[in-house]
């Protein structure tokens, strides 16, 4: 990323004189990093970008805003947890497997 981050006080004053130029920043941050991904991950941060944009859209206030991007991680959080527990579960088994094949030779 190009952009150096501003320290929290001077976001703080930028958010409370001119909310859209904070805004503009925060919107040009996320396109930043996503234009520096590596080529092949861009295209699910394109969609993951926009379903963020959509939830902050939906919610009434920046509180509910975050109260949505927090629910939205806790969601991803526990679905890549269920990835692993699947993806040991299928280890085990496979291990399990070819125990069982060496013991019968």
């Amino acid at each position: 990323m190009n952009v150096a981050m501003p320290n929290f006080d001077t976001l703080v004053a930028l958010h409370q004189q001119d909310p859209e130029a904070l805004e503009a920043f925060r919107r040009h941050l996320l396109r930043e990093a996503v234009d520096s991904a590596p080529a092949a991950q861009r295209p699910a941060l394109e969609k993951l970008l926009d379903r963020i944009e959509v939830a902050r859209n939906s919610a009434a206030n920046p509180i509910d805003a975050a109260s949505i991007a927090f629910h939205m991680m806790r969601d991803s959080v526990n679905e890549l947890h269920a990835s692993w527990e699947h993806a040991m579960q299928e280890l085990a088994q496979l291990q399990t497997s070819l125990l069982i094949e060496r013991l019968r030779r």
